[in-house]
């Protein structure tokens, strides 16, 4: 009898130690998997994946570039694995790398919309990166309907650089202007541009015609737009450049200016002429456009968290953009 006892004692000891065993393991297993890297690590990891080099990220978190990257070191140390190349300045994602920014983004704009929604109503705030060309001429004029539709929803401006590699980090939205057959991203198409030939008043006789006076002329180029003379050209029916002189230009107001001043006959977009400072008196001889593949577009990725608001915003610029009568000048009407 005391045998059996004995016996019935063990087991049950063993029995306890192996569920208090399987419990420390289960408990050991929750706790490692709630230790999740430093927040700042994934942030720094994210902008640098969006940026593309240090410089870049750096300047988005308001953080060293050796801060930058001891989080990032720290990041890979934590997940085992290098998340970047290192290709001189440039950091371009590993297999791994792009894993982990394709888990991630979804996991913090979920984070975002969940922050929003516990935020106290009525306090919206929107940082927008804008050409300033475009937010003084067409932007601007056209705020005060957005305020007085939206009270609630403050909105703050960066004219800087590099806005794409921005969104969704520091801004949460972007207007840019893109060609659309090398667009880096695919989001909202708005106000697509049309090319014309610009000229002085009286430079041009149009009862010889257009060939002939690109016979005569100098022709005006923009050098960072090459897309718009191959399209207009098909436009009118030629196949070749025309072989007199082409002067290049970097800027549309500048290009717009020789124009006015008698220096050639200027390939112009629409919104050159829209945007330029005053009044051209310039004229467009022969009334001719061609659609080409530049326009303006707009990308949004909540960075603030307000993504009902950015949906506001994004409703009514394209609407607003839509409304927009962008009339192109007849022949010989001053532009």
């Amino acid at each position: 009898g005391c045998t059996a006892t004995l016996r019935a004692l063990h087991r049950s000891i063993r029995s306890r130690a192996f569920l208090w065993c399987s419990a420390a393991k289960i408990l050991y297993i929750n706790s490692e998997m709630r230790r999740l890297p430093p927040t700042g690590a994934l942030e720094a990891f994210l902008a640098t994946a969006r940026g593309g080099t240090l410089k870049v990220a750096s300047e988005e978190l308001n953080l060293s570039v050796s801060a930058l990257s001891r989080r990032i070191q720290g990041l890979e140390a934590y997940v085992g694995c290098i998340l970047f190349e290192r290709l001189h300045h440039e950091f371009r994602l590993t297999t791994a790398g792009e894993r982990l920014q394709a888990g991630m983004e979804p996991v913090f704009d979920r984070l975002n919309i969940v922050l929003e929604e516990i935020r106290d109503e009525g306090q919206y705030h929107l940082s927008i990166g804008v050409p300033s060309a475009f937010a003084s001429a067409w932007l601007m004029p056209r705020l005060h309907d957005f305020r007085k539709k939206f009270p609630d929803v403050e909105l703050q401006f960066d004219s800087s650089g590099s806005p794409i590699a921005k969104l969704g980090l520091s801004l949460d939205a972007i207007i840019y202007f893109a060609n659309r057959n090398e667009n880096p991203v695919k989001e909202h198409e708005f106000r697509p541009q049309r090319a014309f030939a610009l000229a002085a008043r009286g430079l041009v006789d149009t009862r010889n015609g257009l060939q002939r006076a690109l016979q005569d002329h100098p022709l005006l180029l923009h050098k960072g737009l090459p897309e718009v003379l191959p399209y207009w050209l098909k436009e009118i029916g030629r196949k070749d450049a025309p072989k007199g002189r082409t002067v290049y230009f970097d800027d549309g107001a500048l290009l717009v200016s020789a124009a006015e001043n008698g220096l050639g006959i200027a390939l112009v977009l629409e919104d050159m002429v829209n945007f330029y400072p005053g009044r051209s008196t310039a004229i467009r001889p022969f009334g001719e456009s061609a659609l080409t593949p530049y326009s303006y577009c707009l990308a949004t990725k909540p960075a603030s968290g307000n993504s009902r608001a950015l949906n506001w915003f994004r409703d009514w610029l394209l609407a607003e953009a839509e409304r927009d009568a962008r009339n192109l000048v007849k022949v010989a009407e001053p532009v």
